[in-house]
């Protein structure tokens, strides 16, 4: 009796066992597959014509084109990150990196870097949201954002005041 319910348990872990196993190397949505897709047609276009005619066939270029586009202001790429924090943090991330080598001294930096500290937090990553947070108080001593910052990570400004270097 006992046999009979072990064999087919066992049956059934070693089952669920291979399907993980094959399903371990396949994207997972539809969004993975268009990504691939798209990295492959990044890494095989040459020039821009290669990644209109990847696009005239159906291959979703998004990214694509994001990185042929036309150079974009400072403006422009702060409203992109603010519009894709949430959404897309790991593109917000993308662009705030981009912004700060572009433009580092920037009316914008301060917006910049606190939503960069945003779109690592919304990615889960809060060590590194705490590094960038660091740098944000090192960088920007009396930024806006400071206590949205402290209050998202736990790290405050130092104080400057009496022993402090």
């Amino acid at each position: 009796m006992r046999r009979a319910l072990v064999i087919p348990l066992v049956i059934g872990v070693a089952l669920l066992g291979g399907l993980m196993l094959v399903r371990r190397g396949k994207p997972n949505s539809t969004e993975e597959i268009a990504a691939a897709e798209t990295r492959a047609t990044v890494e095989n276009a040459g020039s821009a014509a290669d990644v209109t005619a990847s696009a005239a066939l159906g291959v979703q270029a998004d990214s694509v084109a994001g990185e042929r586009a036309a150079v974009k202001s400072d403006d422009q790429l702060t409203r992109e990150i603010r519009e894709n924090v949430r959404s897309n943090p790991a593109r917000a991330e993308k662009l705030a990196r981009e912004s700060r080598q572009r433009f580092p001294e920037s009316a914008n930096a301060d917006e910049r870097d606190a939503l960069l500290v945003d779109a690592l937090i919304n990615q889960e990553r809060i060590g590194d949201a705490r590094s960038e947070t660091y740098y944000y108080n090192d960088h920007h001593p009396n930024g806006h954002f400071a206590e949205h910052l402290f209050v998202m990570t736990g790290v405050h400004p130092m104080p400057l005041g009496p022993g402090s270097l």
